[in-house]
């Protein structure tokens, strides 16, 4: 089974944090309204990256399975915040765009992805998060 591990730290640089995992490093930023410059990438983009980065890996190591070798796709992701309901997003969307399969086989990839991508499914089902919290002065 598949463990991942991500450290986030302050960068001492208000709105701005650092990311690690394994040996690579990422800079993110809060965004405006939450006192970052919004320069960085933001989280909500790096969750809507998760979501495409899954998909294309899913659906190019499925096509290729298929010898579906010329093909081309590009995947448009989007959400908004609930105002309603704060801490949730109202929704998130999809949009594949494919090029070189027929509808039938760009369906099929895409439902490939959603069956096994951890990431789809625990956002489309509300996965529990467990949360632990350590202090120390």
């Amino acid at each position: 089974m598949a463990k991942n591990h991500v450290d986030s730290r302050l960068s001492g640089q208000a709105g701005r944090f650092l990311l690690q995992a394994r040996d690579q490093h990422l800079v993110v930023d809060a965004s405006a309204g939450r006192g970052g410059q919004a320069q960085a990438w933001q989280a909500a983009e790096l969750l809507l990256g998760a979501l495409q980065t899954c998909s294309h890996a899913v659906i190019d190591n499925e096509a290729r399975q298929q010898g579906l070798n010329d093909y081309a796709l590009r995947i448009e992701a989007d959400c908004e915040n609930d105002e309603e309901q704060p801490g949730h997003y109202r929704y998130i969307t999809l949009d594949y765009h494919f090029q070189g399969v027929s509808q039938e086989q760009a369906q099929d990839l895409v439902a490939r992805f959603q069956a096994v991508c951890p990431i789809y499914g625990s956002l489309s089902r509300g996965a529990p998060v467990s949360v632990r919290v350590f202090s120390t002065r």
